[in-house]
């Protein structure tokens, strides 16, 4: 199966000075981006959630997000980090 249409799993959170619902939102954001990578050969990208549509809605625009792919064990995690100023979320993920 493409990894496009794989569950994304979040398996850890580490947030600080972000709210749950921006938080909710970030998560939906690195998702997204997560399956997104997962279909191309990159182990690293920088993105911006200005980039992406719904950022501005949900009140997540302006962050920097780096997302990068490691292999633990017999998978594939993702780790993703969002900045902005003084907030900051760490996340790990899979697909399944």
């Amino acid at each position: 199966m493409s990894n496009r249409f794989k569950r994304a799993v979040i398996d850890d959170v580490t947030s600080r000075n972000i709210d749950a619902s921006q938080q909710d939102y970030l998560l939906d954001l690195f998702e997204s981006a997560m399956k997104s990578v997962a279909t191309t050969l990159v182990r690293e990208a920088k993105l911006d959630t200005s980039d992406f549509a719904t950022a501005k809605t949900r009140g997540c625009e302006g962050f920097a997000l780096v997302l990068s792919r490691v292999r633990t064990d017999s998978r594939t995690e993702w780790l993703g980090t969002f900045q902005r100023g003084e907030q900051h979320l760490d996340v790990i993920g899979h697909l399944e």
